[in-house]
């Protein structure tokens, strides 16, 4: 559909018969959980208990502003889109609890609160797509309390080689193996991170992670017999499969970190 038609159809009638709800999606209020429970584990651990405040970086229709909201947490939602919003407000609503609604950019969301106020900072599924993400990191770990925990979402490396492999794009499959940002096939920029390069990042930035959790493994992983390929795609598998740079312990779409200073 054109985005103009788009556009006018989400302010005239609050409607976009292509707009991907996640709270709505079954698969994706699965994996909801899965955040949900791995987060909680880690705060009441230590001693982060509702009605502690959290704020979602890009929450989307509110997959995980309603669920953290309904275990009663203090719970705020930043995203650019004014629809999303509407989705997300409508879905707590509909569920009974309270949460706060903020448009606009992170970064311009941060600096208007320069105090330090939120006991638990969730960005899922999100930082991937950002140049910046190494400042946004800081960023977000800046604007916790002492003692709050960071909790990002970042693909794995290996979820964008086995896309590329899925593909028989053995060319991109290894450059992704290579590096750890840029452009992904047909898309202009991501980036991808093995669990070392976590580590090292998160180090670098200062800050203690507490848990690397898979997202996403066993509803995503997908075999492809060598037997099925010639023998030249067979070579490049191999030195894929044989390359240092890539971490065989998370086989999974996502990684999430959870970390603190």
């Amino acid at each position: 559909m054109d985005k103009r038609v788009r556009k006018l159809l989400r302010v005239v009638a609050d409607y976009d018969p292509d707009y991907y709800d996640m709270f709505s999606d079954a698969e994706e209020n699965f994996f909801a959980q899965l955040y949900v429970q791995r987060i909680v584990r880690h705060a009441t651990s230590l001693g982060i208990r509702p009605p502690a405040k959290v704020l979602e970086a890009g929450c989307q229709a509110g997959r995980l502003v309603v669920p953290f909201a309904r275990l009663g947490f203090e719970v705020t939602g930043v995203d650019t889109s004014e629809f999303s919003l509407r989705r997300a407000k409508e879905h707590a609503r509909k569920a009974g609890v309270e949460a706060a609604f903020v448009r606009g950019d992170l970064v311009s969301v941060l600096d208007g609160r320069p105090d330090r106020q939120f006991d638990i900072i969730i960005c899922a599924e999100v930082i991937y797509l950002w140049l910046q993400y190494r400042d946004m990191i800081k960023r977000m770990a800046d604007s916790l309390k002492p003692g709050g925990i960071l909790c990002v979402s970042h693909r794995t490396k290996l979820y964008y080689i086995m896309e590329a492999i899925r593909a028989r794009d053995f060319d991109t499959a290894a450059t992704v193996a290579s590096s750890t940002e840029g452009p992904f096939r047909d898309s202009k920029y991501f980036n991808w991170q093995t669990t070392q390069e976590l580590r090292e990042l998160y180090q670098s930035l200062d800050l203690n992670i507490l848990g690397i959790h898979s997202i996403d493994r066993f509803a995503w992983l997908a075999q492809m017999p060598p037997s099925g390929l010639d023998e030249a795609e067979q070579k490049q598998l191999l030195a894929i499969e044989l390359s240092e740079t890539i971490s065989p312990d998370l086989c999974s779409c996502y990684a999430l970190v959870v970390s603190r200073k």
